[in-house]
């Protein structure tokens, strides 16, 4: 009879692997979880600004980033997080985020959140890449009236989670972090800007309105050269007489214009701010539920995976308890039955649990499909009315400001009395005022 202290104890076998299958466990479990990021702040303007340098600035409205297919195919963004009607709400809704930044630096003029067609002295336009409560990418270019180009550049943060906590103040954006590092990118490159550059900027917008409005009349002001990276496209040859007429009522004119839009920006304020709070609540929501939905899937990876693991180690146990039929042998032949019945038994425990965490995380992107649905709602189209139009701000408002600028046009040839030419190259939107008749040459002499 083998003496009982040698017999293999398959228990403390089992004992043995079971802090390595637990350290392996919790590092399934395990989640990188996003944590309160630093918080920057934008830099202050420290001294007066000269007017002739003090630059406006229209946040344009975004670049939802919706694939074409997806647009076509709502249904297809449900796997990689994008639905049209969010990204659209966020197209109008993010621009003024960044303008209040921008606006609280104190280094800018009037910013505003304008349609694609407005013109100011800098134009920011965006692109939003990704956007969910748990992180947010945008593409950003920046370039000013005159044609120079300032840059383009990718930003991208994961959420602040100090702002999603209950009590949390409302006055500072997830992602805040992000229209800071775009307003100090402006502000570094502004400020490498000559004054007489910086001068010329203002200069180069009034132009050009005018130009736009009545092209015959202010097209020898400008020239437009060959875009080059960082130089201006447009370029000052002459600036009009203080008292040109036909300059003072393109000024009359783009103050209208300039009216319309602080009307329309602040409309975009306005419904910014009623979005603010589901908003908010949905960004807060959706990271909780992505969060939970990440976690559940790596649970659900690592209980799987320890499962078939368990499984397979159960099946391969070797017979460690081989010689003659002797009673220690059959007890412990006894001992490795159970094992072997246990590890396969705990493995496909494992396994099912596995499944049962794959559907909590259905769960969780079902509940995301509803808190969006119930977003949708909120985020529903306003309209204003302007100047006797109804202005509809969805992504449609450029056309309507569009046809804002054709009043524009309408109204200036009504004020100078002048007939537009329907045969003109511009369709008569932009008649010059005319020309007094030329002088009949003299008769040829006969001889």
């Amino acid at each position: 009879m083998i003496p009982s202290h040698r017999l293999p104890h398959p228990s403390r076998r089992a004992r043995a692997l079971l802090p390595a299958a637990l350290l392996l466990l919790l590092a399934g479990c395990m989640v990188q979880e996003t944590r309160p990021q630093p918080k920057l702040a934008a830099v202050q303007a420290t001294h007066e600004i000269p007017a002739d340098q003090l630059l406006d600035v229209g946040v344009r409205l975004f670049d939802p980033g919706v694939p074409k297919d997806i647009e076509e195919h709502p249904e297809k963004g449900e796997k990689v997080r994008i639905n049209p009607e969010i990204r659209k709400a966020e197209a109008r809704y993010l621009p003024t985020l960044l303008r209040a930044t921008l606006e609280g630096t104190g280094e800018w003029g009037a910013v505003r959140v304008v349609p694609q067609k407005a013109l100011l002295d800098v134009d920011v336009d965006g692109k939003i890449v990704e956007s969910t409560g748990y992180r947010l990418a945008l593409d950003i270019s920046v370039s000013d009236a005159t044609g120079r180009h300032w840059f383009s550049k990718h930003y991208q943060r994961d959420a602040d989670t100090s702002t999603y906590r209950d009590g949390a103040p409302r006055d500072r954006d997830p992602f805040q972090n992000i229209y800071v590092e775009i307003a100090n990118d402006m502000l570094a490159f502004r400020e490498h800007l000559a004054a007489a550059d910086l001068a010329a900027i203002p200069r180069t917008t009034r132009l050009r309105f005018g130009n736009d409005l009545a092209p015959a009349a202010f097209s020898d002001y400008l020239a437009k050269d060959r875009p080059r990276e960082g130089k201006p496209e447009y370029r000052i040859v002459r600036l009009p007489a203080d008292d040109d007429p036909v300059v003072e009522r393109v000024d009359r004119i783009r103050q209208r214009d300039a009216a319309m839009v602080d009307t329309v920006s602040e409309h975009y304020g306005a419904f910014a701010e009623k979005l603010a709070d589901p908003y908010i609540g949905w960004r807060r929501s959706t990271y909780d539920e992505i969060d939970a939905e990440e976690k559940a899937k790596r649970e659900a990876t690592t209980r799987k995976l320890l499962g078939v693991g368990a499984i397979i180690a159960g099946i391969a146990l070797p017979n460690m308890c081989g010689g003659a039929p002797t009673y220690g042998n059959y007890v412990c032949s006894g001992g490795e039955a159970l094992v072997r019945a246990a590890a396969v038994s705990g493995g496909v425990m494992a396994v099912i649990s596995g499944f049962e965490k794959g559907k909590q995380a259905q769960i969780h992107t079902d509940a995301i499909k509803e808190i969006t649905g119930s977003f949708q709602s909120e985020a529903a189209p306003a309209v204003v009315d302007v100047e006797g139009r109804t202005l509809k701000l969805t992504g449609s408002a450029e056309a309507q400001y569009a046809e804002w600028r054709q009043l524009l046009h309408d109204l200036y040839q009504e004020e100078t009395g002048i007939v537009a030419d329907p045969a003109s190259p511009d369709g008569g939107r932009a008649a010059a005022p005319a020309a007094a008749p030329a002088a009949a040459p003299p008769p040829k002499d006969p001889s």
